[in-house]
């Protein structure tokens, strides 16, 4: 935990048959991007070559390919493959999950729960299925030639249409991973000397910057089921406030057919609910860094006169780990209120 000790991040390199090697002395600028919308983490630095600044220091001789691993006090925060290695020593990972947004796989579920379909996806794509919620909805659809990725975000945009829940997926360990967004925020805390007692980061912001947009809205939403020439709809559902307000903004989404009306309704209801609201979005530069701090996390900001307070959900942080460990954080209300009230008019059934 942030609050038990000072940062000491120590970067691993892993050659195919050989054993780790410790390269933190040729680590310059590193930072790590982790976006809840994407399937892995980016990790990106500057590698010390041998002619750049000292030439008795040896090159570790980074590949494409070669494994990374970043440590902080025996825990793991990245392991993942070298993308790319360029000339002046710029180098770029991934974690495992950037291999299911490249392979393309042919996928089948007839009439089958969620969190199987999931899990025979990842037999599909040739990875272990890790830790899942339980997900009833049952899905009906045939994916030929798309990547694993957009199987998981189709299964799983189906699924949060009808809890009203949102999910995280992540591949650790060599397995994937979903989980539900959490609802308890955290206080994120660093200790900055042995001799000094962690405090709360966000006591202490850089600058904020952020917009206000209508550019995700949706204010009716219209459900069919089926497939080929046997396409019905289901149901339709909108918010006359709303769309005199913002104008019409539709999204028509697939069900599999097999849905009753009152499930058609309240799949509406959930819809119009996640869609029907402003994005409001802050990013906070320069805040004091916390390894517990990852996207999807609520965190709770300190009261102060930035106009970023309470408990936000993380959308994005970078983290910045050295010389000392910096982030910045971008965040949304979750609590944000619907775009023009919600007398939404539901005509399914």
């Amino acid at each position: 935990m942030g609050r038990d000790y000072v940062d000491d991040h120590r970067f691993y390199l892993y050659r195919a048959g050989g054993g780790a090697e410790d390269i933190t002395r040729w680590v310059r600028q590193p930072q790590a991007r982790d976006v809840l919308e994407a399937l892995s983490v980016e990790l990106s630095f500057q590698a010390l070559r041998h002619d750049s600044y000292d030439k008795y220091m040896t090159w570790p001789g980074i590949q494409p390919g070669d494994q990374l691993r970043v440590v902080n006090h025996g825990t793991e925060l990245f392991a993942g493959v070298v993308l790319s290695v360029g000339l002046d020593g710029s180098v770029t990972a991934n974690d495992q999950g950037w291999y299911l947004t490249k392979s393309e796989i042919v996928f089948q579920a007839a009439n089958a729960a969620a969190d199987d379909a999931i899990r025979r996806m990842c037999a599909k794509a040739g990875i272990r299925a890790g830790d899942l919620p339980s997900l009833p909805t049952r899905i009906t659809e045939v994916w030929t030639g798309d990547t694993p990725e957009t199987i998981l975000q189709d299964i799983l945009a189906v699924c949060s249409a009808e809890t009203g829940k949102q999910y995280k997926r992540r591949v650790r360990g060599g397995a994937l991973s979903v989980t539900e967004l959490p609802t308890q925020a955290i206080t994120a805390w660093h200790k900055p000397a042995d001799n000094l007692a962690p405090f709360d980061v966000t006591t202490a912001k850089g600058p904020v910057s952020g917009r206000d947009s209508m550019e995700a809205l949706v204010n009716s939403v219209v459900l069919t089921g089926g497939r080929g020439d046997k396409v019905m709809e289901l149901g339709r559902g909108y918010n006359p406030q709303s769309v005199a307000r913002y104008g019409l903004l539709q999204a028509v989404e697939r069900l599999s057919g097999d849905e009753d009306p009152a499930q058609a309704r309240q799949r509406i209801r959930t819809l119009l609910d996640q869609g029907d609201r402003l994005t409001q979005e802050r990013t906070v530069e320069e805040l004091w860094g916390t390894d517990e701090v990852e996207s999807g996390i609520l965190l709770r900001f300190a009261p102060n006169t930035f106009g970023v307070a309470g408990d936000l959900r993380v959308t994005e942080v970078v983290h910045h780990y050295g010389p000392s460990h910096t982030m910045s954080v971008t965040v949304q209300d979750p609590a944000v209120g619907r775009a023009a009230g919600s007398a939404d008019v539901i005509e399914a059934g």
